[in-house]
C-alpha cells in the first residue's frame, strides 16, 4: 500500500519532535542526573537514566514503525494518548513559567516546541488518508482536498 500524504507528514513531524526531545534530554542530562542522585536509594543506580532513555527511544521507534510503516490501530491510539499527555505536560509547564516558578531557558522552549510537533503529528493520524491507511475507511481515496496525492 502506498502511504498517504497525511502519514508522510505525520512521520516528519514525529521525527522532528523526537530529535528535539533528544536534544533537550542531552541539554538537561546533568540536571536529571542530579535529581536522581539526590535520592539515597537511587544514588548508586547510575544505570537508571541511560536505561530509561534507551527504553524511551525503543518505544518511540516502535510506535513510529507501527503507525508510519506497518499500520496498527493500537499504536495509533497509543500515540494519541501520549500526545494528550504531552499536551497536559505543556499546559503545566506553561503555567509554571507564567507564575515565575521556573526559569525560561532554551531547553524549556525546545521542549514546548517538541510537544507541539508531537501533537501536530498525532492530528495527522486522523486525516482522511490516514483513516484508509489504518483500515478504518475502506472506501476512502487518498486524493482528497486535504491530502493531495500519494507518497511512497
Amino acid at each position: 500500500m502506498i502511504r498517504p500524504v497525511a502519514i508522510v507528514r505525520y512521520e516528519r513531524l514525529y521525527w522532528a519532535a523526537f530529535i528535539l526531545d533528544t536534544i533537550v534530554a542531552a541539554m538537561t542530562w546533568t540536571q536529571r542526573e542530579a535529581i536522581v542522585t539526590a535520592y539515597p536509594v537511587l544514588a548508586k543506580a547510575t544505570w537508571i537514566l541511560p536505561t530509561f532513555q534507551a527504553i524511551g527511544i525503543a518505544v518511540t521507534v516502535l510506535l513510529w514503525y507501527f503507525t508510519a510503516r506497518a499500520p496498527s490501530v493500537v499504536a495509533k491510539w497509543v500515540v494519541v494518548i501520549l500526545a494528550a499527555l504531552s499536551t497536559w505536560a505543556a499546559v503545566q509547564a506553561l503555567a509554571t513559567l507564567a507564575t515565575g516558578s521556573a526559569i525560561v531557558g532554551t531547553a524549556s522552549i525546545l521542549s514546548l516546541i517538541a510537544e507541539a510537533l508531537y501533537v501536530a503529528a498525532a492530528v495527522h493520524l486522523f486525516r482522511p488518508g490516514s483513516k484508509a491507511w489504518f483500515g478504518q475507511d475502506d472506501d476512502a481515496d487518498f486524493d482528497t482536498d486535504t491530502d493531495r496525492g500519494n507518497v511512497a
